[in-house]
């Protein structure tokens, strides 16, 4: 039991519980510092469990897809045509997000709402079993930001939001968030409140 709870959140579903406020997504520095640009790649970020027809289907789309957790022995860049297979690195992983042309990836709150922040559209896959995944998935669908599968497996799914991003940018040149300041002054004001002891 809490005196308040903050919840963070790119869509707004009604609030049932008293004393409960919905806040954007917190956001990393590395996010905040972002520059945001419209490039023409695909970031995807997917490992090569269960995922085998992905190559593919991606070589097929004919756009460049710079593809994370594919290889995760890779200790230098790879091509093959228009995939380029890349290993982690973090900076180099937020430049290719922040430029991407969407994103595909699984249903992890925070890969979301950093897509959200910086209007990438993107293809979401929750893991199976994980009811938060699904839920963030779903409402990511719902609010026009993307597509929610349950699996890859079908190109037609690739394809089909490749086919829709332009509607998916549209529909996220409506979201603003002002970094993580809403949160902060929202935090800000339970603090002062808990101090002053009118929780």
């Amino acid at each position: 039991y809490c005196d308040e709870y903050l919840i963070t959140t790119f869509f707004r579903p009604p609030v049932r519980k008293p004393r409960t406020k919905l806040v954007p997504p917190i956001l990393r520095p590395e996010i905040l510092g972002a520059v945001r640009t419209m490039g023409e790649h695909l970031l995807v970020y997917q490992t090569a469990e269960g995922n085998e027809t992905l190559a593919q289907t991606l070589k097929k789309t004919g756009i460049e897809c710079r593809i994370y957790g594919m290889r995760r022995e890779l200790t230098g860049d790879v091509r093959e045509d228009n995939l380029l297979y890349r290993p982690f690195s973090e900076t180099g992983f937020v430049e290719d997000l922040a430029s991407a042309r969407g994103v595909i990836a699984g249903g992890g709150f925070t890969l979301m709402g950093e897509c959200v922040y910086l209007h990438k559209p993107m293809l979401a896959v929750p893991l199976s079993g994980q009811f938060e995944q699904v839920l963030n998935a779903r409402y990511l669908a719902r609010e026009g930001y993307g597509l929610a599968a349950d699996d890859l497996t079908d190109p037609q799914t690739v394809f089909r939001f490749t086919e829709q991003i332009p509607a998916y940018q549209a529909a996220l040149s409506g979201y603003e968030q002002r970094g993580n300041d809403v949160l902060f002054e929202e935090l800000s004001g339970v603090l002062d409140r808990a101090e002053a002891g009118i929780l």
